[in-house]
């Protein structure tokens, strides 16, 4: 009968127009018995999934020069998902609708809040077994994707941010039977369109386009059981941009970013790690002005470590101490330049709201701190942080804030940064509301910094609704 069944399976593709669910055919064993099987063709599978999100935000004490003191913004997101497969092969198609209402002509407005009516993901996907070794597979895909590698620091989906970065261009991704992982990509990195303020504030519908003068690729290989139960992830990103004499100027970035990341996952009475540590170098210019011909030798980097403690409270409380560092930049009048470069990550997971908030970042900062997860039920969770913030270089701008002191006698104590939020399932995995804020208490450097607008301790709420189908 395997023979029967092998034979059934090779004649299968010429059955594919027959009528009805399966149809019966005749097959013959090599040993010249008869016998029957009933054939089911494949036909597509078909999925609809998507989400629909409001948020209401508020900023107090705007940190950013040159804005209103305070800031809000009604923020819409809309996600709408298609799948479909059919053996091996299979098709997905999502679009992205971000919106946003409630800001002004002052207002901290950008391409990460706004993005309206835009296709987000559509790609032709195949999936090959036994690929180099029996029980591997390779996942292909070719087309517009979004994507997440690894601790997200450097490339991801975005998650809290109204808008989501997306690609075109190739991916595979590789499992092995023991399920290490290789990933591999290159891709051209979608740029937001309308990019202007007044086409933003108005919400204009502007197809998106990629940007054929920035050019992304990377090898992601993650590795299980690497030292018992440590998880290893070891990794190198290109990055190459050139200027566009018909559209934009650019920094001209050639950056090659390699990197590696130990992982020991949170349990119950245990210990967990999260220890990644990356280093960035090539060439680039200072700044995008089409007057700025000279071109610097980069080397910068980034570590982040973060250990903590699961307490066998029936809320499992996570007590962790975080610390993270990205490079700054001194003085390139050396030719060097020194700020790293975080490329396509998002900062939520560590340095809390981004929107009309989102002062700090990865770049120019030693930041330490402390933060409590407690999930009281499986329809909550809750969180609480605290980071002092440090410049690594007193004459850069300090992380995401516009803020920089050229002389550098403004200091480097930045200011301690408390964050909160709290989530919960008012219909579990259906419809979830979540509350959240962060206070910036002002150091000497955002106190004194010759652009500081002086209008106190920047405080930032948030409140979202999420319904998911």
């Amino acid at each position: 009968m395997l023979g029967l069944a092998l034979s059934a399976l090779a004649q299968s593709d010429l059955q594919q127009n027959a009528v009805g669910p399966s149809t019966p055919v005749v097959v013959q064993a090599a040993d010249g018995t008869q016998g029957t099987v009933a054939v089911v063709p494949q036909t597509w599978n078909v999925s609809f999934s998507g989400s629909q999100r409001t948020r209401y935000s508020r900023l107090n004490n705007q940190f950013r020069p040159g804005l209103d003191s305070n800031d809000e913004a009604l923020s819409l997101r809309t996600l709408l998902r298609v799948d479909a497969t059919r053996g091996p092969l299979s098709f997905v198609a999502e679009l992205q609708d971000s919106r946003s209402y409630l800001d002004d002509k002052n207002s901290a407005l950008s391409t990460i809040e706004i993005n309206t009516l835009e296709p987000l993901q559509a790609y032709v996907g195949l999936r090959l077994d036994d690929v180099l070794t029996e029980d591997a597979t390779l996942d292909l895909q070719l087309g517009r994707v979004t994507m997440d590698l690894g601790g997200r620091r450097l490339m991801a989906r975005n998650r809290f941010r109204n808008t989501i970065q997306n690609y075109t261009g190739l991916t595979a991704h590789w499992t092995s039977p023991d399920k290490s992982e290789l990933t591999t990509f290159f891709v051209l990195p979608v740029s937001v369109r309308p990019a202007d303020r007044e086409g933003l504030q108005d919400n204009d519908i502007e197809l998106d386009a990629e940007d054929r003068d920035l050019r992304f690729w990377g090898l992601f290989y993650e590795r299980p059981n690497f030292l018992t139960d440590i998880t290893a992830e070891f990794y190198v990103f290109g990055l190459d941009e050139s200027d566009d004499p018909r559209e934009t100027q650019t920094r001209d970035r050639e950056l090659y970013t390699p990197g590696f990341r130990l992982i020991r996952e949170p349990s119950r009475g245990g210990w967990d790690i999260d220890f990644e540590n990356t280093l960035q170098f090539g060439s680039r210019r200072a700044t995008s002005s089409i007057s700025d011909t000279r071109t610097l030798d980069v080397f910068a980097h980034f570590h982040h470590l973060a250990v903590g403690y699961v307490f066998t409270h029936p809320w499992l409380p996570r007590l962790s101490m975080e610390y993270d560092f990205g490079s700054g930049e001194g003085d390139t009048n050396n030719g060097n330049y020194g700020r790293f470069d975080s490329l396509f990550g998002p900062r939520r997971a560590e340095f809390g709201p981004t929107g009309i908030y989102g002062i700090l970042g990865r770049e120019n900062i030693h930041s330490l701190g402390l933060r409590m997860t407690v999930i009281p039920g499986t329809r909550s969770d809750a969180f609480i942080s605290w980071r002092a913030n440090y410049l690594d270089k007193a004459r850069d701008s300090f992380a995401r804030s516009g803020l920089r002191d050229p002389a550098g006698n403004a200091g480097k104590f930045a200011g301690h940064q408390i964050e909160w939020h709290a989530r919960y399932w008012l219909l579990p995995n259906k419809l979830r509301l979540e509350v959240g804020g962060a206070v910036f208490l002002q150091g000497g450097f955002l106190k004194h910094a010759p652009n500081a607008n002086g209008e106190g301790d920047p405080l930032h709420v948030y409140t979202d609704l999420t319904y998911s189908f």
